[in-house]
C-alpha cells in the first residue's frame, strides 16, 4: 500500500491545513492518471517510510536525503517559506536560549550543552555543529529531545543551555506555545536548501511538481498562511549532496 505523509511541519494546529494541501495535490495527480492516496497517513517512523517501497509522497529533511535517500526516491521540489535572509527555497536555523540568559552571542555558548531534535536533522544537528566548527568552537554535550518542540521546552525549563530550531518550526512554536515567551533568538545559522518534497523512485517529477504548485495556488488563504508556504522551487540534487555531515 502506498503512503503519503506531511509530518515535518505537522502539529495539531496545522493538521487541517496540511490535509487540505495534500487533498489538492492528490486531486491534481489523479487528474493526470497518477493513482494517489486520498488522505495523509500518520507515520511515527518517517525514515523507515522514506526508505520503503510503501512511500508515495512525503517531505523529508536535507540531511537524511543526502545520507540515505538520494538514490532511492524522486526529488520533486522544495517549498519556499519566505524565510527572512534566505533565498527562495532555502532556510536556516535560529539559535534559541532562555529569555533570562544574559549571553549576547552564540559564541558565548562554547562547550555548553545543546538540545538536539534528531541526529539526522540538518537544522537541529548539522547546522549548529557546522556553525561552531567554522568558529573553531564546539558544544560539549548533546541532549536528544526527539523534536524541535521538545528541544525548545528543554531550554525553556532550564534543562538545556541552547538549541537550534528550524526557522519555520520556531515561528510555529512562537505562535502556538505559551512557553515560548520564555525564549529568545540569539543568532542564526547559514542558509541551506530547505526540506524537499519527495516521491517514490520512478515518479514523474514534472507531474508531481505541477500538482504541488497548483495546490499551493489553490488552497485557502487561511491554510496557506498556516503552513507559511509561498511557492515551490527546483533545487538541484547536487546542492543537497553538498550538505556538511558532522559526526555524532
Amino acid at each position: 500500500m502506498r503512503i503519503s505523509t506531511l509530518e515535518m511541519y505537522n502539529r495539531v494546529e496545522t493538521n487541517k491545513a496540511n490535509q487540505e494541501f495534500y487533498s489538492k495535490i492528490s486531486e491534481q495527480l489523479n487528474m493526470q492518471k497518477v493513482n494517489a492516496p486520498e488522505t495523509l497517513a500518520h507515520v511515527t517512523d518517517q525514515l523507515k517510510l522514506w526508505k520503503s517501497k510503501d512511500l508515495f509522497f512525503s517531505q523529508t529533511c536535507g540531511l537524511p536525503y543526502k545520507m540515505f535517500l538520494h538514490n532511492k526516491v524522486t526529488l520533486i521540489g522544495t517549498p519556499d517559506y519566505g524565510v527572512k535572509g534566505c533565498e527562495p527555497g532555502y532556510y536556516n536555523s535560529v539559535f534559541v536560549v532562555r529569555e533570562e540568559n544574559r549571553n549576547k552571542s552564540v559564541e558565548e555558548f562554547n562547550e555548553a550543552n545543546l538540545a538536539v531534535n534528531d541526529y539526522f536533522s540538518q537544522s537541529g544537528w548539522a547546522a549548529p555543529q557546522n556553525y561552531m566548527k567554522n568558529l573553531q568552537l564546539k558544544f560539549n554535550e548533546f541532549i536528544l529531545s526527539g523534536s524541535h518542540l521538545n528541544s525548545a521546552k528543554l531550554v525553556s525549563e532550564g534543562k538545556a543551555d541552547i538549541t537550534a530550531i528550524d526557522a519555520i518550526s520556531f515561528k510555529m512554536i512562537q505562535k502556538y506555545d505559551d512557553f515560548s515567551a520564555n525564549l529568545r533568538i540569539i543568532g542564526e545559522t547559514n542558509p541551506t536548501p530547505g526540506l524537499p518534497f519527495i516521491a517514490y523512485r520512478g515518479a514523474d517529477k514534472g507531474i508531481f511538481f505541477r500538482a504541488i504548485k497548483d495546490a499551493i495556488n489553490t488552497i485557502s488563504s487561511e491554510s496557506k498562511n498556516t503552513l507559511q508556504i509561498k511557492g515551490l522551487i527546483s533545487i538541484p540534487k547536487s546542492k543537497y549532496l553538498k550538505l556538511q555531515q558532522p559526526s555524532p
